[in-house]
């Protein structure tokens, strides 16, 4: 079946990350969640370690098609976009994501309860989510995926493991629930900071149309950690009340 570019579908071919992937799920038991399985290939390694149930997402009704015939009962196929689904919940969450939605999809994990996510996602975009500051990777995805989880880059993956082979490599990532909901002042503070993160802090705020008379750390957004980012942003708020 033909691939569709527009979905940006690069399927994984190396069986070895596939079956790795799978086993780092260590689906046994588990109600586990699938987003785009396309035709089935890391659906059927997690099939064989026993999953307690199986619900894929599948976007293209030509591959949710083909995953009904190929699974039957097994799995249960639901047809549409992962990010207008309602009420999703399970275990452990897997996916091969697809570049250009990889942001969207990280952040709606956040409405979704879930243990832990095993996702493929562009390295470079795993890169930012685990950096520190005062690196150049460091930025808003990196501070607002800290604060939701804890995220681990656990593996490298090179582009030629793919069919088409995507222009950059990819990784492997391991997401674990933190306790924490991020409400949306916090959301909007980190998204003005980072979006001048090479001013300082009071010039970055007032660019965002934030003026306050607290006291601010003589720091750049970039040199912040997640810690100091909170701390500030509920003085802040408590001084806007």
């Amino acid at each position: 079946m033909k691939l569709n570019k527009s979905l940006g579908q690069h399927f994984l071919n190396s069986a070895s990350t596939l079956e790795f992937e799978a086993t780092l799920a260590n689906p046994k038991g588990k109600t586990v969640l699938e987003i785009g399985p396309g035709d089935g290939r890391l659906t059927e390694k997690l099939l064989e370690k026993d999953p307690k149930s199986l619900i894929v997402v599948e976007k293209d009704s030509r591959w949710a098609e083909h995953l009904r015939d190929k699974f039957g009962e097994k799995v249960h196929v639901i047809e549409g976009d992962f990010l207008e689904q309602k009420n999703l919940s399970a275990d452990v969450i897997v996916g091969n994501l697809p570049y250009y939605i990889c942001s969207p999809i990280i952040f709606s994990l956040a409405k979704i309860p879930f243990n832990s996510a095993i996702l493929m996602v562009q390295l470079e975009f795993a890169k930012r989510m685990v950096a520190v500051p005062k690196t150049s990777e460091y930025g808003r995805l990196s501070v607002t995926s800290q604060l939701l989880f804890n995220t681990k880059l656990i593996k490298k993956v090179k582009k030629g493991s793919f069919t088409p082979p995507p222009k950059v490599d990819s990784a492997i990532i391991l997401l674990k629930r933190n306790d924490f909901e991020m409400d949306q002042f916090l959301e909007d503070f980190i998204r003005i900071l980072f979006q001048h993160k090479n001013q300082m802090i009071k010039n970055a705020l007032h660019h965002g149309g934030i003026e306050t008379d607290l006291e601010l750390p003589k720091k750049r957004a970039r040199e912040l950690s997640k810690e100091e980012i909170l701390e500030l942003s509920e003085k802040l708020r408590a001084s806007l009340q």
